[in-house]
Formats: C-alpha cells, sequence, structure tokens
C-alpha cells in the first residue's frame, strides 16, 4: 500500500508567520448546511498495533495511537448516543489544570439557545424552556440565579450541536450577564482542545451510523436509502448510505447524459489527541476520514471537447457525530458531497457501464516540532468495465467523485476529492455486454482504471492550538492510473491521440521507457517525464502536476534520444517573464519532463526529430486556468490553476517563482509556448 505524505514543518510554518506579521487568535465560520441530528453508533478505538496496518504512521518520534507518554493519562474515546429530545445540553467546566484534564461545574442543565461566533456572544436557557416572550414567563428568572451563579469568567463551554450552533462550540467565558427570563447571556473568546483535554490522551476510529446523515439530493430522478443493516437496532453499524439513480442532466453544448446505476456509501471517522503538559499546543494529534464506496454506475451520453470536464452533483451528505472523551464531549463534523464526473477531449458517444470498489483515506496529523503531516491512504481500489458501446475518436473519462471534508467544532481540518474512475481512449468502436463476451471491435480502444486524490490540509486548525495560516495548504495527495485492456482491429481512421497526467508531488513519475534505463537525469530532484512518444503540454500551478501529449505531432524526440536539463535558465535568450527564475530549452529542443529541487525547477529538454518553429508566446496560469477553449486531456490537476499550450505547440520554458504560503517550494507561473513548426 503506497502513502503519500506532505509535511509541513514547524520552521516553515514560524518563517511565513513572521513574514505575514500575526499568529491567529480565531477562525471564520466554515460553511454549512442545515442543523444536524446526531445519531451515532458505539466506536471502534483503534490501539496503536490496529493504527499501523491502516496506513503508515507519520515520519515522527512518536505516531499518533502510540502508547501514552509518561504522565498522559488514557481516557477512552467512544462516540456518543444519539441525543434525545429537541435540546442537547451544553457542558460547562473549569479549564485543565497542568495534567488533569478539564473537570465538570455544578452549573444546571443549560444549553446554547443562540450563538454568534463572530461577536463571540451567546445565550445559554435552561433545558426545556425557551427565553420569555411575556410577562407570565417571567416567573422562570428565579432559574437565573443558579445559573448565573454556576456560569463564571474563565469557564469553558462545550456544546454539542444545536440549531443555534450546528457545528458545535468550544469558547471560554469572558464575562456573564443574567437575564430576568431564566437565561445567562455570555461573552466568550475560542477555545481550545489542550484548554479542554490537557495532557489526557485518546484514539478513536469509528465507522459512522447512516442515521447520523442528513442527505441533500441535488437532482431529480436520484432515490436516497438508508441501510441501517439487520442488527443496527442495537447500535451496531452494519450499514451503509445509499444511492440509486436514473435521471437524465443536461451538458454544455445543448447535448445531455444519462446516468443510472447504485451507489453504496460507508463512512468513518479518525480522531487522536496526545496532550502536552501546557495548554499552548498537544504533543500529538489526528484528524481525518476514510470512504468506503461499492458502486454500479451506468453513463450514456455523447460528448464532445467543447463540453469540458463536467462535474454533476448527484447528493450531500453531512453528519456531527460526537466523540466522548471520557465524560467531555469533542464534536466532529463531517460533509461530502458525491458526484458524476465526466469529460472528453474528442467527439464520442458514450454508453459504458462499470463497477467501483475500494475504502480511500485522507488524514492529517499534528505532531509536535515536525509540524503538519497530511496522508493520503489509497487503500485497495477496482475499476472494472460491465459494458461499453463506444464509437468516435477520443479520449473519455467517467467517475464518481465525492468531495469531503472533516472538521472539529466549526474549524476545517482536512477536505479532499477522491474519484475512482474509467478512462478510455478509442479511434473507431467496441461492443462489449453479456451478448458480446468477445468485444466488436473496429479501431483501437484502450482501457485504464484510475483513482485520484486531491486535497488540502484546512489551515484554521486553532481548535487544536497549532495556528498556522488562514490559507488552505492544497497538495496533490495520490494519483495512479492503470492499465486494465486493450483491442486494435480494423483500420483506425485516424492517428490515436494519447494524454498523460504526471505527478511528482512526493515521489519521481519517470513515465518515459528510455529514461527508466539511465541514471538519475535530475538527482536529489523530485521529477516527471513524458511517454518517449510525447512531449509537455501543461503544468499546474500550486501543485506538482504535468499534462503530457502527442496531438499534432507524435514521436517527436529524435531517434538517438538526446537531451539536456536546466535549472538557471542557460538557454534564455529573451526576458519572456520579468521578475520570474526560468529553466528553458536550447533551440531545436522541447520540454518532455520537469523536476523540483525545493525552490529551483528544472525542465528536460528533448531534442526534436524535426524542425521546430519560433514563433513564441508567454502564457500565465497564476490566477486560474489559461487553456484553449478545447483543451484535450482533462482536467489534470482539480482544484489549481492550469496552464497548457495549443495543440500545434510545445512548452519551450518555464517561469517560477515561490508562492507566499509556500516559501520553501518553487512552483511554475507561466509557460513559454512555442509553435511546432
Amino acid at each position: 500500500m503506497t502513502v503519500r505524505k506532505l509535511t509541513l514543518s514547524a520552521a516553515a510554518t514560524t518563517t511565513v508567520l513572521l513574514l505575514c506579521g500575526s499568529i491567529l487568535g480565531a477562525t471564520s465560520a466554515t460553511a454549512a448546511g442545515p442543523a444536524l441530528t446526531t445519531t451515532t453508533a458505539p466506536a471502534t478505538t483503534v490501539s496503536a498495533s490496529t493504527a499501523s496496518t491502516r496506513a503508515e504512521a507519520p515520519e515522527a518520534p512518536e505516531a499518533p495511537g502510540a502508547p501514552a507518554a509518561p504522565g498522559v493519562a488514557e481516557v477512552p474515546a467512544t462516540l456518543a448516543p444519539p441525543a434525545t429530545g429537541t435540546t442537547s445540553e451544553a457542558t460547562v467546566v473549569r479549564p485543565a489544570q497542568g495534567s488533569a484534564p478539564a473537570t465538570t461545574t455544578a452549573a444546571p442543565a443549560l444549553a446554547l439557545s443562540s450563538y454568534d461566533p463572530k461577536a463571540g456572544t451567546a445565550v445559554l436557557a435552561p433545558t426545556g424552556t425557551e427565553p420569555a416572550k411575556s410577562e407570565a414567563a417571567k416567573t422562570e428568572s428565579a432559574q437565573a440565579g443558579p445559573a448565573a451563579a454556576a456560569v463564571q469568567p474563565g469557564q469553558l463551554i462545550d456544546s454539542p450541536p444545536t440549531p443555534a450552533a450546528p457545528h458545535g462550540a468550544l469558547v471560554a467565558v469572558t464575562g456573564v450577564q443574567p437575564a430576568a427570563d431564566g437565561t445567562v447571556a455570555v461573552t466568550t473568546r475560542p477555545a481550545t482542545l489542550p484548554e479542554l483535554l490537557g495532557a489526557t490522551s485518546a484514539d478513536l476510529h469509528s465507522a459512522i451510523s447512516p442515521a447520523a446523515f442528513e442527505v441533500k439530493p441535488w437532482i431529480s430522478g436520484l432515490q436516497v436509502t438508508t441501510d441501517l443493516g439487520p442488527t443496527s437496532g442495537s447500535g451496531t453499524v452494519s450499514g451503509g448510505l445509499g444511492l440509486s439513480a436514473d435521471a437524465t442532466v443536461p451538458l454544455p453544448g445543448g447535448s445531455s447524459a444519462k446516468l443510472s446505476g447504485s451507489v453504496a456509501l460507508h463512512p468513518a471517522v479518525d480522531f487522536s489527541y496526545r496532550g502536552g503538559l501546557g495548554l499552548i499546543d498537544p504533543q500529538q494529534a489526528r484528524i481525518g476520514f476514510t470512504l468506503g464506496t461499492h458502486a454500479d454506475w451506468h453513463v450514456s451520453a455523447a460528448l464532445t471537447g467543447s463540453t469540458g470536464p463536467v462535474r454533476i452533483a448527484l447528493a450531500s451528505y453531512s453528519a456531527s457525530p460526537v466523540v466522548m472523551v471520557g465524560v467531555l464531549p469533542v464534536v466532529i463534523n463531517l460533509a461530502f458531497t458525491l458526484y458524476a464526473d465526466i469529460s472528453a477531449d474528442g467527439t464520442v458517444t458514450l454508453d459504458a457501464e462499470q463497477a467501483y470498489d475500494g475504502t480511500w483515506g485522507v488524514r492529517s496529523d499534528y505532531v509536535k516540532g515536525p509540524g503538519w503531516t497530511t496522508t493520503a491512504d489509497p487503500g485497495t481500489s477496482t475499476v472494472s468495465p460491465l459494458r461499453l458501446d463506444l464509437r468516435g475518436a477520443a479520449t473519455a473519462k467517467a467517475g464518481l467523485l465525492a468531495e469531503a471534508s472533516v472538521a472539529l467544532y466549526d474549524t476545517v481540518g482536512v477536505k479532499a476529492s477522491i474519484e475512482p474512475y474509467l478512462r478510455v481512449a478509442v479511434n473507431g468502436s467496441v461492443l462489449l455486454d453479456a451478448a458480446h463476451p468477445e468485444p466488436e471491435v473496429n479501431g483501437t480502444i484502450a482501457l485504464h482504471g484510475g483513482l485520484d486524490i486531491n486535497g488540502a490540509l484546512m489551515a484554521r486548525l486553532v481548535v487544536l492550538g497549532t495556528p498556522i495560516l488562514e490559507q488552505d495548504l492544497p497538495f496533490l495527495a495520490f494519483h495512479r492510473e492503470w492499465p486494465i485492456t486493450s483491442w486494435s482491429a480494423g483500420q483506425s481512421p485516424v492517428p490515436l491521440v494519447n494524454w498523460t497526467t504526471l505527478s511528482a508531488g512526493l515521489i519521481d513519475d519517470n513515465q518515459s521507457a528510455y529514461l527508466r534505463t539511465r541514471p538519475d537525469w535530475d538527482p536529489s530532484a523530485l521529477k516527471a517525464s513524458c511517454p518517449d512518444g510525447s512531449r509537455l503540454l501543461g503544468l499546474a500551478h500550486g501543485s506538482d502536476n504535468g499534462l503530457c501529449g502527442d496531438v499534432t505531432r507524435a514521436n517527436l524526440w529524435d531517434a538517438n534520444h538526446g537531451y539536456v536539463v536546466d535549472h538557471g535558465g542557460t538557454y534564455v535568450n529573451t526576458d519572456w517573464a520579468p521578475g520570474y527564475a526560468k529553466a528553458q530549452c536550447p533551440a531545436g529542443s522541447f520540454v518532455s519532463g520537469y523536476s523540483r529541487n525545493g525552490r529551483t525547477l528544472g525542465v528536460l529538454c528533448a531534442k526534436s526529430a524535426a524542425p521546430l518553429g519560433t514563433a513564441s508566446r508567454t502564457l500565465w496560469f497564476d490566477n486560474g486556468d489559461n487553456r484553449p477553449a478545447v483543451a484535450g486531456g482533462g482536467d489534470f490537476a482539480y482544484g489549481f490553476g492550469k496552464g497548457q499550450c495549443a495543440d500545434d505547440e510545445f512548452v519551450a520554458g518555464v517561469a517560477y517563482s515561490q508562492p507566499w504560503w509556500q516559501l520553501w517550494a518553487a512552483r511554475p507561473y507561466a509557460l513559454l509556448c512555442q509553435k511546432l513548426a
């Protein structure tokens, strides 16, 4: 199993904070759906040995899930039972002292009846009562005395999700003002988990009961089911979230797509906490999720390159399970939206049914000292074609994409998009179904399965006492594509165009068969190279993704496979991107690969087998996509700005610098696009 990581070091974090001039003290509330009723099942607590079988631990002295350090008390972590009634009680506690966690007070049963996180104000009401609306209701004022006496400045309010605080709330009281109607108005500041949990230690990995989710369909013809399973009545999570579709949705250009099939989802959450002896930040922490999927999915559409990548929102899911760390509640918010994802770079009639199976996970780990590490666990995944009827000349992709986020209270910890997909390159026609076990092929067909996991560590985790920046830190977590099968028969009407996505975020991605037999072409750098018959056509800003293609001109590399590598602009003869460092190929060569060594980018320059043109242009893409109107290759770096030269051009150079939020990594800002002839 391959586990991909991005480490944000404490040193890098400190450098950026100093440059920005301040450390965050508060967060903005994230966008949220309707208020939720928490319905959960007993948790599965993961020991250190069990956790290591699911994913590799962070490269740190002690990974979450390991035994607690001396002086750190192990506290059981379980999911709270379903809430009863219409009001969820808040817990009023004295903050943690030393190594001891927060302790409960003698406050009467109270709940948040209103909460304004931006203003830092809240109103606590005795449970089962409403604020007074008439003179008669003021008879409840007697309750204000004990409530106001019990709620004091310096205490913490730890509230599960309520209509007033759909994501829950963890705040410290700074002022108390009793009211005549029995309520207590308080002013607050954001509190942190170290203030709540102190030096305790807790771990939880648990499936979330399907009944805990609120589901919102986005298209008609969609039926949402909740399979609680045969033992769900006793609290065991054995079912899943079901979805079945039979819908026709419009596409750009006036065409439409028919979507049908069924999807079963099995979400789970990860939470881990290792307190320190102080209240500044924990020793270790973890927040993450896994998502298991089984789907039999059918897509039928007439696609063209002008359709572009299309994501059709199917349904949104949200849940707010409460983790009980001893007697102290910690609120986790899990939300995801399921999309149908289809694209094509030519003209093709697609009627495909495929099966997806797998379990994938994403998490963020914090270890004091090294800082944050974001990890994607691709697990095991299969993508199988069940039926195909394809005609045309294009590369088409059909997948199911889940965009998910997991948060502590209203501070998001990690977000990710996870997509298993089937990609087909067709130049002719193919028919494969139960009546045609041997496919009927005329032309060339190639089938590929794939899995993309993209995401970002969210920098607003001040609830853990580890503020970094009010800025998402994106990364390419995982990309894998594998051949399933290929067929060739009859005559191909036109040469088939090949597109390849490159990813060199954490390991080398050398697609060149020739270079894999040669010495490392850029030692100590992360690098990627195009297949031998292709050239680089695009790069992404903010990630290490690239796009290769052989459109217009295939097999451009000369027979002797001559190449050079440039880092410092040795061959730059004009300042085509003022103010930026450049890596550029000499005349007669084209870029067929790229590398990054910290704050330096390099280009792999392959000698051309044919004369190349000299007409050139600078293509900027640091502020968003800058691609041809009909761009082949699909969305090769979802969520990032992308630059892509035209089909009759090649990349001759790359201009780069360091984004303000990523000073330790060079990123491309512009491409020098040059005509093929």
